[in-house]
């Protein structure tokens, strides 16, 4: 287990000309999170609906958004990589994690990262949270650490 993980130790993190600190996240972070993104489901369902919808379409449409926003679990969601294609959730996400050791950093700056950076910041954070490099399925399997390459295939 790396010494970070098991203190929960801040990892050092470069974004452009900036070394900040990115800090693992607790049992309520991943709360927080759902709670945000339940909420965004919820938004989303009321902004889809038409002025002109009726009572009854309005009511079916945010019964279907409560329901599935109660069932909603981020680490799960996000574990499962559906998430991750988000840019407003990754934000969110790089967002949490630079917080805690920079109160000052904003969702805006978050939001203002290309996809790189995010992924080298998730990176370090999945390294940090886990103690293993995070490998989405485009990836394929984990590569071995010193050579590069994939596994070899069991006989």
């Amino acid at each position: 287990m790396l010494a970070s993980l098991a203190s929960a130790a801040p990892v050092p993190v470069r974004i452009g000309d900036r070394d900040l600190l990115l800090s693992p996240l607790s049992d309520r972070d991943f709360d927080e999170l759902s709670l945000w993104y339940q909420g965004r489901i919820l938004r989303i369902a009321r902004a889809s609906l038409e002025p002109e919808s009726s009572l009854a379409e309005r009511e079916e449409t945010l019964k279907a958004a409560y329901a599935y926003a109660a069932t909603i679990d981020f680490f799960s969601e996000f574990e499962s990589g559906g998430l991750l294609a988000q840019k407003e959730v990754m934000a969110q996400f790089v967002w949490r994690l630079l917080r805690k050791k920079q109160p000052a950093y904003t969702l805006d700056e978050s939001r203002k990262l290309d996809g790189d950076t995010m992924s080298q910041i998730m990176d370090a954070w999945h390294l940090a949270q886990f103690g293993k490099p995070l490998v989405t399925e485009a990836e394929g399997p984990e590569k071995n650490v010193e050579s590069g390459q994939p596994p070899n295939p069991e006989p």
